[in-house]
């Protein structure tokens, strides 16, 4: 389990980008423009990147190993390093963007809250060995920089879609768990009703057709609408009558009608859904008109495939170590 979660955690660091958790955006274009309406503004330098670059880098061979740089990830032939680089540049492209925005909408950290990125970035660099300093390029300062931006970047999130009605139901996000048996033509599923009816379990009335059950949890909106209102309408232990969906007739069973742990699972997600398209809506517009300049020389300077640097100095722990001490609005 341990071993999921690093997994999943791994790709939704990048993932998260923007809106931390949520949503993986493209990245800015390069400006050279004096296109009307468009700002242009400088990007991270080197060592900045190289602070999120290299925790990256780490986490995914300390799961996968130092070969999954060389493993292509689609027809083109394009390796992992080359899609997690791209992913990187989004991620810092979209962090820019988001404090330019900050700057704009008078969005700012706290003293609590900036003296809690500036000791981020003092562990920071003191877990960095020298030789990892001078590959790098990396100094308290630098790393102070993108603590305090990604600190204002969580807020913004938070700021920006505050008093907004954005309330999740327990209905809505209900899920229950339910065993269902399927056959391919009604009178199959008809029998199985039946044997039901004579006292036997769903699963043996389905073994004695020929046919094994599934269990699985069921949220709503996941299914076809007869489907989920059979479904929904069961109680823990009772069983329904034949739904035909999709062109297969079903027999269900509710084992359990309301999965608390689910159930809390899947408000908190549709809840981040409305507020990542919340924020999209406001920070949509600004990002249309910021074009970031970097140089394609920077990013040649970011290696992932080389020997690992950092390995004690993880970015996003550290950060959630010391962001612990209080709650942006982002960090929900």
């Amino acid at each position: 389990m341990e071993s999921k979660n690093r997994r999943r955690a791994c790709g939704a660091r990048l993932t998260a980008a923007a809106l931390l958790g949520a949503v993986l955006l493209t990245g800015c274009q390069k400006a050279e423009s004096m296109l009307a309406g468009i700002t242009s503004e400088q990007g991270y330098d080197l060592p900045e990147i190289m602070i999120v670059a290299m925790s990256q880098k780490n986490t995914y061979e300390e799961i996968c190993t130092d070969q999954i740089w060389s493993v292509q990830v689609d027809d083109s032939g394009q390796t992992f390093e080359q899609y997690t680089k791209d992913q990187i540049k989004s991620f810092m492209d979209e962090m820019k963007t988001m404090t330019l925005l900050a700057e704009e909408r008078g969005v700012e950290l706290t003293s609590e809250e900036s003296a809690a990125m500036d000791a981020a970035a003092a562990e920071y660099v003191a877990a960095l060995t020298p030789e990892d300093i001078a590959y790098m390029g990396v100094d308290e300062e630098t790393a102070g920089t993108v603590f305090h931006d990604y600190c204002l970047a969580n807020k913004l999130v938070g700021e920006l879609t505050e008093g907004m009605d954005m309330e999740v139901s327990d209905s809505e996000a209900k899920v229950i768990d339910i065993t269902e048996a399927r056959a391919e033509d009604q009178e199959t599923a008809e029998r199985i009703l039946a044997g039901i009816s004579e006292g036997s379990s769903l699963e043996k009335a389905a073994s004695a057709e020929g046919l094994t059950v599934s269990e699985r949890k069921l949220g709503r909106a996941e299914e076809s609408e007869d489907f989920e209102y059979a479904a929904f309408g069961l109680e823990t232990g009772q069983v329904s009558e034949v739904v035909e969906d999709n062109g297969q007739y079903c027999v269900i069973r509710c084992d359990n009608d309301y999965d608390e742990e689910a159930t809390a699972e899947r408000k908190e997600q549709i809840y981040e859904a409305r507020r990542e398209k919340a924020f999209q809506d406001i920070y949509g517009s600004f990002k249309e008109g910021i074009a970031l300049k970097d140089s394609e020389k920077i990013w040649e300077g970011v290696s992932l495939s080389k020997e690992p640097h950092a390995v004690s100095a993880d970015f996003f722990e550290i950060y959630k170590k010391h962001a612990g001490a209080f709650e942006t609005p982002g960090d929900r």
